[in-house]
Parts: structure tokens; sequence; C-alpha cells
């Protein structure tokens, strides 16, 4: 941090980040050059053919070019390993050293260039074997060339002559007020339309209908709001997480086991939330949702014979199954609905509707008859393709109308989804058909992920007309309703989360949260990069940010001042360094862009109470209330993926399950405090 600056630009890495990369090329030009040397030294008599000399001349120029590369790039990692993140000084001289880099590629290109006309050619006399090693290194080289030119795209910042402007203050020292607005506005633009044209290139698949272009301007202005106040490179977020994650250990909130709550107020008392049998049973149709990937995924080894008396490839179109049931946008085989049916064990006639169509703010839901629970069941799919990912991404606020609820906000890109699919259930009459054969049935809506979401804003939209509707939300994002909202859905929706899951944590304020964090650690370490990034890594394999240090006796890192940030005024063009606001000024502009949103409902949290004990075991789990406040810091952890995973989910809830089988307590008391 931050950002290099050469050529007049800035550039994704920092001049601390170039000990790796260098430290790399040293080794295989090293080894290129014992190669080369071997050759040249072993076959020297080979080489006097009649176009030996030209081949020779070739082999000691590439030695000499070796010889000056590896001097040069010794130098660019000796200098990148000194100083801190944000302590540039020490590495003052790194601009300089890259522009002689650079100054080495022109005639390494250039000799290339020679060296493959000399050497692909005829050469009369010459012994072949001893020619096609000379060939070998013309090829070798020119692939180190190419692999250069590529590493210097990834690195390549689109904005980065406009960067300068909006990150350097002494760029604009000579302009007008009125100038310098102007530049950083026509920055920041700028940045919008570069991230929503990669948008357009990850995501083409997602098409270019209306709904696509609109997702891709919102998701694009999202990106760019968030990144325009602060100048990071990827590998500075890393050795922010790095260090976020032990000092969020350090000070992790440990809690015993203590009672189950029996009664959580719910409307008319029923479904009982400590009837844990009902949580879990209800995840299958979250599971379902997902069709055969997910499946395959959880049952890799049966899941082909399974699926295959279930699948019909008799069929390659939509409409109505055996039973009446009406399937949409399944594949040839209706493998989707297949594992439906293996996920829940309900039969074909049992599945009222289910669509697989997805596209932007439209995602797949089914609906199904729930005999053994007496309910109508809505299952609604998460994120499982592009398309996906952009609704998740439209994290903008958006009005929810709910009738005697003020300040009712709620994630546009889901409540759009969860509008799509309100729709579809009113135009096709879905749910009056379901209960005109089951008209004493329940209405339960479940989803997990996007899929949770959209749950919750469908169970606001549907409970007008079915007021003891409930909702499960399993793993549900946190950006989602705004506080009135989610308190609003506690009479009618339960949430489950899972450990440290990441998503129930996500949204746009507590992103703007974790900025903060990290830089305010950025700012506070006293050690170079290179030293945090490989203590991260031994910090999560063996957990001891040291390798000589037990994790228990880790010292929390000192609480520095940044003395560089005030000392610091004004950068030459030449230098890499750029002021970064500090944590305070990042959290009131956050609260003046958006309110916080939350997760909704009542909220189940499954914690771990005991470790696993070996990589086959599963740990040992306990449950409790929470509020949503609990959720408003993202924790950095490397199971913040995977306990987000569903399979995960519903394993903790099938051991939860057991437990509370065998008549013991699997609930912890209502926590006052966040369960880290």
């Amino acid at each position: 941090m931050p950002g290099l600056v050469v050529f007049g630009r800035r550039w994704e890495i920092a001049s601390d980040d170039l000990l790796f990369p260098g430290g790399v090329e040293i080794f295989i030009r090293a080894i290129w050059l014992l190669a080369i040397s071997v050759v040249y030294n072993e076959h020297r008599d080979l080489l006097k053919c009649a176009d030996g000399n030209v081949l020779a001349a070739y082999l000691i120029g590439v030695i000499v070019q070796l010889c000056l590369i590896i001097v040069i790039n010794a130098c660019i990692v000796h200098v990148s390993m000194q100083g801190t993140i944000t302590n540039y000084r020490p590495r003052k001289q790194m601009p300089s050293l890259l522009y002689v880099r650079f100054a080495l590629y022109m005639p390494e290109l250039a000799w290339d260039i020679i060296g493959t006309y000399w050497t692909f050619h005829d050469h009369v006399g010459c012994d072949r074997d001893v020619v096609a090693i000379v060939e070998g290194a013309v090829i070798f080289s020119w692939i180190v060339l190419v692999i250069t030119v590529v590493g210097i795209a990834v690195i390549f910042d689109p904005l980065g002559s406009r960067n300068r402007f909006s990150y350097w203050p002494e760029e604009q020292k000579g302009l007008e007020s009125d100038e310098s607005d102007q530049l950083m506005t026509s920055a920041r633009s700028a940045a919008a339309r570069v991230w929503e044209n990669r948008c357009k290139v990850l995501c083409c698949c997602a098409g270019f209908d209306e709904h696509s272009q609109n997702a891709f301007s919102d998701v694009a202005q999202v990106i760019a709001d968030f990144f325009k106040d602060v100048d990071l490179t990827p590998s500075d977020i890393a050795a922010g997480l790095a260090l976020l994650q032990q000092d969020q250990d350090r000070h992790s909130v440990f809690r015993d086991p203590m009672s189950i709550i029996t009664t959580q107020p719910q409307p008319h008392g029923d479904p009982h939330l400590e009837d844990l049998g009902l949580v879990a049973h209800y995840m299958k149709f979250a599971m379902a949702a997902y069709g055969w990937p997910l499946y395959v995924y959880t049952n890799p080894l049966s899941s082909l014979c399974q699926l295959s008396t279930e699948c019909s490839c008799c069929s390659c179109t939509s409409g109505q199954v055996e039973g009446g049931a009406l399937i949409m946008s399944d594949n040839c085989c209706r493998c989707n609905l297949a594992g439906i049916l293996q996920h829940t064990g309900l039969m074909a006639t049992d599945v009222v509707y289910a669509t697989f169509h997805n596209k932007v703010y439209e995602i797949p839901f089914f609906v199904a008859l729930d005999h053994d629970r007496r309910s109508v069941v809505v299952a609604v799919r998460g994120t499982l393709s592009l398309r996906d990912a952009l609704t998740d991404l439209s994290a903008e606020s958006e009005m929810i109308d709910v009738e005697g609820v003020e300040g009712t906000f709620a994630h546009k890109g889901i409540l759009q989804a969860a509008s799509f699919i309100h729709k579809k259930l009113e135009e096709e009459n879905i749910l009056a058909n379901a209960f005109w054969k089951v008209p004493d049935y329940s209405l339960v809506v479940v989803g997990h992920s996007l899929g949770a979401g959209a749950a919750s804003l469908l169970s606001i939209l549907l409970r007008p007309a079915y007021p003891r509707l409930f909702c499960y939300a399993y793993s549900p994002p946190g950006g989602l309703v705004s506080k009135s909202t989610a308190e609003y859905t506690k009479n009618f929706t339960c949430s489950i989360v899972l450990g440290k899951d990441l998503v129930p944590r996500l949204g746009i304020s507590t992103m703007e949260d974790l900025k903060s964090k990290l830089i305010t650690a950025i700012n506070s370490s006293d050690k170079p990069k290179y030293k945090i990034l490989v203590g991260g890594v031994w910090y999560t394999l063996c957990g001891s940010a040291d390798p000589h240090t037990p994790s228990s006796t880790t010292a929390p890192s000192p609480n520095l001042t940044q003395p560089l940030l005030d000392e610091i005024t004004s950068m030459p063009s030449g230098r890499d360094y750029t002021s970064q606001p500090d944590d305070s000024s990042i959290r009131q502009q956050a609260a003046t862009q958006s309110a916080p949103l939350y997760p909704p409902g009542h909220i189940i949290h499954i914690v771990e109470v005991e470790p696993a004990s070996s990589c086959l075991s599963q740990p040992t789990y306990g449950a409790v209330w929470v509020d949503t406040d609990h959720f408003t810091s993202i924790i950095v952890n490397p199971k913040m993926l995977s306990d987000h995973m569903p399979d995960a989910v519903m394993k903790a809830l099938d051991q939860l399950v057991h437990v509370q089988a065998r008549g013991l307590q699997p609930f912890l008391q209502h926590c006052s405090q966040p369960v880290v």
C-alpha cells in the first residue's frame, strides 16, 4: 500500500509485492543460466561448424543478459523486503530499479528476434543435437517474455492515469476547486464504467437483456463506490485479512454450554422452534431447490445410480409430468426434478410446480406438498450461477411496502427476485391450486443463501394473503432488510446461521466496516508485508502467527500511530504512496451513504462447542438464540466460506437433532453478546 506509480500511472501492485515474483524469476533464470553455461562449455567444440559462430554468439549474448537480469532482480527483491506496508521510504529506489529492469527487456527482445532468425534455418555441418538445444533456448526465452507480458497485463490498472488525480492530492496542485472536483467526478465515473465492462466480460453468459444491463450498472456502481476512497492492492487486502484473523482470534468470546431455551415467543405458538427436527426437516427442501448439482456434490459415489432411477430421458420439453406437476426449464432428463425427489423423499405427485428458469433477478423455485408435516412448501434456490451472483451484488437498498411499519428497506436484487416469484405464484394460481388439494395445510417458505433472502422477502409479500405462513431462512444474506423490517419478520421468520459463515454478515455497511478495520490493521503493523503473508499462512495451518511461538502466547501487534501519514503531505510522481482515510472518516462516510441492513427474523446461531479432533471427524455443535446485531461485523476465518455450504448446515442440524433425541440440551442460553 499504496499502488506502485511508474511510467506516470498507478499499477495494481505495490513496491513490496515484488519479493515473490522477483525471487521466482531469479530462480528460473539462474537454472536457465546454469543450463546454457553447461551447454556452451560442454559443446563448444561442436559449435566449430559453418554457422557455429552465430550459435555461439547467441548463447554468449543470452549468458550476459541473464547475469544482468539476475543482478537487477536481486536488487529489486532486496529493496522490496525493506520497510513496512505503509513505510515506503526504504523502498524509494524501487521505481528507478524498475526502469532499469524494463530497459533490459528491450535488448532481450531484440536478441530473441535475432536469435530466432539465426537459429531457425539450416546450419550446414553443425551437429543437429546442438542446434536443437539452441532452438530450445530461443523458445524458452520467448515463453519467459510472453509470461512477463501476461503478468504486466494482470497488474495493469485501466484507471491508472486517472487514479493519480483521485489518490494523490499533490497531482491537483495548481488546479481550481471546480477543476479538482471535476477530475474526481470524472475518475469515479470512469471507474464505474470500467467495472461495468469487467462485469459484462466475466458474466457474458448472463445475457444482455434489460435486467442484466441494470444489474451490471448497479454492481459496477457499488464496487466503484467501495474502492473510491482507498488505494489498496490485492496483496494489501490479503495481508490485512491475515492480521485481522489473528487479532479477532485473540479477542474471541468463548462461552460454555448452558441450558436450553424451551420457549421463544412466536405468533400462535406454532411452529415450536425448540423442535430442531422441524428445522432440519425443512433444510432438506432448501437443499432440494439446488436440484441435481448439489445432490451429486453431497453423494459423489451413489448419486448417479440414485438419480438414474428418477431421471427420464424420454421427454426433452417442459410441461406436466405424471401426477400433474408442472416442470419448467429442466434439462432433457429432468435431473433437477430427480434431485428434488431424492433430497426430500417426496413422490413426483407431491411436486405441484417447479421452474429452473434462471436469469438476473429471476431464480428457480419449486412448490411441493409435504404430507409428513402437513404443509405446502415453497423452496427457493440459492446462488448457483453468475446470473445469481449479479442478483446478489445488486446490493443497493430499495423500499418494500409493509403495512404499519416505517423505514422498510430491502436488498434491491433479492427483492426483485422475490417479486418475480410472487408474481409467478399469483399469475399461475400455483398456491391456490395447491391449497385446493390440501385446504387444511399450512404454508412454509424456505431457502438457503440467496434463496433464504428471497424466501424471507417473499414471505413479506405473501403474508397479507397467508397470515399463518412461516419462513425458514438458512444462511441468509446479512445485508437484506432494514432494522424495522427485521423486527417485523420476527413474527414469522426463523434464520439459521452456522459458525463463522460470511454471508449472514455480508452487506455494504459491514464491508465498509471491514475496510476501515483492514486499513487500521495495516497501519498498526510494524512488519514487512512478506512476513505478514507468510505468518498468515502459517497461522491458518498451524494456529500460530510465528513458527516458533505457540498461538496461546502470540502477542498482539503494537498499536502504532502511523507517523508517516501525518508527516507526508506531498509526494513526487515517482513515489508509490498515497494517504489513506482513517477508519473514523470511513465509518462516517458509510453511515451517510446507506443505512445498515440485517438478516431477517429470530436467529438460531449454531456454534462449535468443541473443535473436530481430526480431519475426518466433525465438531461438536451447540445452538444459541442471537439478535441481528450479532452479525454486524465480518469474522475473518478459513471457515467463513465452508460454514456457508448447505451440506455443512445440514450436518450440523443433524447432529443437534441427534443430541436432542438423546434427551440432552443442544441449545445455549440467549446471548446478549456476539458469539465468535
